[in-house]
């Protein structure tokens, strides 16, 4: 496996420019902030395949066709191999076929508009292309994937997650739905499993899909990629290798491998299979799921034993903030280790790209990390967890040492100071205004502010580190390839997928 850690990107965001929110620039801006690599693949505009032009709309909306050549150079000043690396697509999306974002490898290659998927597969046969398709399990016909429309070789993978929720299954945790979305909800016939079913060699990423929100948003998905460096070139090469990943938001590190070959491997036929799976997590692990051919074959529950005591304490947590139905709020927060390090620290931050645009981690040291963030108001009866950031932290430190906290908004500012078992003993809220103790039921009328933090539970790293190791005979043959994958749930519904890998049947 090329490196012991995955990149993290984010490559299917929409901009202004067709139905999203949010400058080329603002969101190019925001994504280096964060991401590794990232695409933004807006609605290209053809009067064949899509044809709603969006300046019928709003005259500032101009579609992609005459804003290619900007987007090419916005390309090439912001790649920084290394650093931050973007690629260059657009979404082609088509209601018969289904919606596929392609992606380019090079910058001087031009939108490419045929009116069908064959069409477009041949279009980009002797390009550096690729064709993917997302939200599948839409019903077939009406913007889900009809899979008998499909090629390994230009669509190696398949974007199982995004805000629309998840298409690996019909039905099962966050099916595909879009609230009242003339899509919805999923059916029958365009689920990756379907897709994998029918013997396709179909690796596994997440992506936003977003709309309303900024590159990256936390909830929406990701795509993790083990590459050899952080170049176009290293992260293409992961890609079509299927070497990569999705997941809903929380950075899980997932490695997985069948007989020594990583994740996205067709290996030949072998009777036993020896499988290995290695998770570290950001929250307790509900389970971890190894699937064969779409059935389950090993379900792992993390056991809930303590750990043995243990002087210098290395965990992990998430402190999130908002929920104030007052109004929009900036936020300025630190934290601050009397002793020991902080070694990680990932923004987890939602909202749109004015919210987020010159907002997040600003300085980090080993010891501090300062943000600046702003959360929206709170509007019932929307789900509360959108008005509100988060970041999680990894930090190593003695168990007398203490964590600083300091959060301000709205002129109000609260600190606090929590020892590491206090984190790792249960969540606490603090208001950022004094909140006496009264028993009038309605004293939250006359509150200033309703803004709030949340120091969630914290794990040891070595609680939320589970390696799996199993062992699979061939079994009887079947149609197709054995495929395997695997399925990470954590306690807080976050969750990670691996691309599978291929066992050839039986001779």
């Amino acid at each position: 496996m090329p490196g012991t850690e995955p990149f993290w990107g984010e490559i299917h965001t929409h901009t202004a420019l067709s139905d999203g929110n949010g400058s080329p620039e603002d969101n190019f801006e925001i994504a280096k902030s964060h991401l590794d690599f990232w695409a933004m693949a807006d609605h290209a505009y053809d009067k064949i395949v899509f044809d709603l032009d969006y300046r019928e709309r709003k005259p500032d909306h101009e579609i992609l066709h005459e804003e290619w050549g900007r987007i090419q150079n916005l390309c090439r000043e912001y790649e920084k191999p290394g650093a931050f690396v973007p690629f260059l697509a657009y979404e082609w999306t088509n209601f018969r076929f289904g919606h596929h974002n392609v992606y380019y490898l090079d910058y001087d290659q031009p939108l490419r508009m045929p009116a069908t998927l064959p069409e477009l597969y041949d279009a980009l046969r002797d390009v550096e292309a690729l064709a993917i398709p997302h939200h599948t399990a839409y019903p077939v016909g009406v913007c889900g994937k009809n899979w008998d429309y499909h090629d390994d070789d230009l669509s190696p993978f398949v974007e199982i997650y995004s805000l629309h929720g998840s298409s690996e299954e019909p039905g099962k945790i966050d099916p595909i739905l879009t609230y009242g979305s003339w899509m919805g909800p999923g059916a029958t016939g365009g689920s990756v499993q379907e897709g994998l079913a029918r013997g396709y060699r179909l690796g596994i990423m997440a992506s936003s899909d977003s709309h309303g929100d900024h590159p990256g948003a936390y909830d929406n998905g990701l795509i993790a990629a083990y590459a050899d460096n952080l170049s176009r070139a290293s992260l293409w090469e992961a890609m079509k290798s299927r070497r990569i990943y999705g997941v809903t938001g929380d950075r899980i590190t997932l490695d997985f491998s069948i007989n020594g070959r990583p994740m996205g491997s067709a290996l030949p036929f072998a009777d036993k299979r020896e499988i290995n799976a290695s998770v570290v997590a950001w929250d307790k692990i509900d389970r971890i799921d190894i699937i064969k051919n779409n059935k389950i074959i090993h379900s792992f529950a993390e056991p809930t034993g303590n750990a043995a005591p243990q002087d210098k304490l290395r965990f992990r947590f998430m402190l999130e903030w908002g929920w104030d139905n007052k109004d929009d709020r900036e936020w300025d927060g630190a934290l601050k280790l009397t002793g020991g390090r902080i070694l990680r620290a990932a923004p987890c931050f939602r909202g749109s790209v004015a919210h987020r645009a010159g907002r997040g981690i600003t300085a980090i040291s080993d010891s501090e990390c300062t943000w600046k963030s702003m959360t929206e108001k709170v509007k019932s009866p929307m789900y509360f967890r959108r008005f509100a950031d988060a970041i999680t932290f990894e930090v190593e430190c003695r168990r007398d040492d203490g964590l600083d906290f300091a959060l301000a908004c709205g002129g109000i500012e609260r600190k606090v100071t929590v020892a590491p078992e206090e984190i790792l003993a249960g969540a606490a809220v603090n208001y950022l205004e004094d909140i006496p103790s009264v028993d009038n039921g309605s004293y939250w009328r006359s509150m200033e502010s309703r803004a709030k933090f949340k120091i969630h539970q914290g794990w040891l790293t070595d609680q939320l580190t589970v390696d799996v190791g199993i062992e699979d005979d061939a079994g009887e043959p079947g149609p197709q390839d054995d495929f395997y994958y695997v399925r990470v749930i954590q306690r807080n519904r976050q969750r990670a997928w691996s691309s599978p890998i291929w066992v050839e049947r039986k001779p």
